[in-house]
This record gives C-alpha cells, structure tokens and sequence, in this order.
C-alpha cells in the first residue's frame, strides 16, 4: 500500500477540492493521506469529514513559506490543530505578505507590456490562499502564455523578469508556530532544486535544532540518491520520514496523486512519533 503526506487543493493552489483530492486517493488505493495547503486550513474540515466517509486515514497539514539567507524554504505540519490562536494569526500576517508579494509582481508583469488586473487574479484565486499559480492561470486565461510551466519559464519564475522575491518569517518562527499547534514540524523537499543545491548534514542539523522534527525523504524531485541519503540521515538525526507528490491536482497538466511510491510504513512511522510526542506533553 502506498501514503500521500504532501496534497494540495483550491484552498490555495490546487486544481482539486478538499472532497476530490480525497476521493482522488480513494480510487487509486492509497492508505492514508495528508492534505497541506500553503498557509491555510481552510481545505481541512470538508477532505477531513470526506475520508471519514471513505474510511481513509486522513492527517491535517499546513505547508508554510520561511526564508534563511535570503532563500525560501517550505516546512510542513502535520496534526496541526487548525484553530490555534497563534497559527491564525501566522496564517492572516502571511496573507497579508503574499497579497503585497502578488500585487509587486502584477506591476512588474504590466511595465512588461502584458496588461493584468489584481481582480483577474483574485477571481481565479477565490477564497484560497494565494499564489504565483493564479497568476500563471490568469496570464494563461488572457493569452499571454500557453500553459502555466511557460509563465513561470517566461515571467514568474525565480530568474524571471516579474519575479518578486519572498518575504516570510524565519523558520525557527515557522516551526514554532507548527508545535505550538500541536503539530509535527518537516522539512519539504529538501532536495527539491536538484542535487547541487540540495540540503546537506550541517543544513539539516540546524532545521532539527530550530524545531524540525521530520525529513520530507520522498518527493517527486528526488532521485534515488537523495531518498537513500536523506533516509540515512533522518536516521542518524533521529528525525522522522514523510513524503508525497506534491500534488496540485488539475492545476498543472499531470496529476502527480499516485505517482511518487511513499510506502505506508512513512505513515505508520509519522502517527507513532505523534504518539511520542503527546505522551511527553
């Protein structure tokens, strides 16, 4: 049996609902998933009552946005208690950021000669969290580019001529606010640029130091390498494992749900830690 831990929906910027990302998982097989939305919980009630429906393990996430050095990094939460107080206001300051972040970048893509309106964007947005895919959605929808891939390639993309760089908390910040919630802090995609910038031992050893708890060891990115090497040191770092598709659903043009082979023991290992971790509380 194969686990999802790393799904996204509409409420930010995926191409499925709560309910589909869940009935997704269903008919393909998978034993236990997670959704993590990028800053937001929205998502969680409706995939959470939809798997209980269907029988399917279901975890609440979070995936939140820090910056170290001037680079982004993206943790993730897993049994996070969605009406912490501090977790909500985490969630309304980085809305606030992404939003200023969005419009900056609108500008930049307006100066470029390509006319766009924050309300196109936040039509296609809705009442989900933010981000550059509804700006690639909404160039995609005016004719400006073809698929969502090319305006990241051409405009939005970290060298491209729109881009805005990121501004969040840092992650010591950010894994405080996942425990103070109740939740198991991880690593995303510590490989996830490729092996020349993947994170190392010393990278690694700090984010445990600053509160990470888990290792996103499967990932689309990763190569059998990185899974090898990033199991070998969640092992000597005793930290625990996790791993999914990053799943956007229909948002980009393959749905990734199924195609990243997490066995169900990264699931069984995650709920023992949790266990672990109550039982210190």
């Amino acid at each position: 049996m194969a686990v999802d831990l790393h799904l996204h929906s509409i409420a930010s910027d995926g191409g499925f609902s709560p309910s589909q990302v869940v009935d997704y998982a269903a008919r393909i097989g998978l034993s236990c998933i997670a959704l993590t939305d990028h800053d937001t919980m929205s998502g969680i009630e409706e995939a959470q009552q939809r798997a209980t429906q269907l029988g399917i393990p279901f975890i609440p996430g979070i995936e939140l946005t820090a910056t170290h050095e001037e680079q982004e990094i993206h943790l993730l939460g897993y049994f996070v208690d969605p009406t912490s107080p501090r977790l909500l206001a985490c969630i309304k300051e980085v809305r606030g950021r992404v939003l200023e972040r969005m419009s900056r970048i609108v500008e930049r893509i307006n100066r470029l000669g390509y006319p766009l309106g924050m309300d196109e964007v936040l039509e296609i947005a809705g009442s989900g969290s933010m981000g550059r895919p509804h700006i690639a959605r909404a160039m995609v929808k005016k004719g400006y580019v073809q698929s969502n891939q090319e305006a990241f390639d051409r405009f939005i993309g970290s060298s491209g001529p729109a881009y805005v760089d990121v501004t969040a908390m840092a992650p010591e910040e950010a894994y405080g606010v996942i425990l103070d919630a109740g939740g198991i802090p991880a690593i995303a995609h510590s490989g996830y640029l490729g092996r020349a910038d993947m994170m190392l031992e010393p990278e690694l050893f700090a984010h445990r130091e600053w509160g990470a708890m888990a290792i996103e060891v499967y990932h689309p990115r990763h190569d059998r390498y990185m899974i090898t090497y990033y199991t070998k040191m969640a092992r000597k770092l005793s930290m625990g494992i996790t791993g999914g598709s990053d799943c956007h659903g229909t948002f980009y043009r393959h749905v990734l749900m199924g195609k990243c082979n997490v066995p169900d023991w990264v699931a069984e290992e995650l709920f023992a830690l949790r266990r672990q971790t109550t039982s210190r509380m």
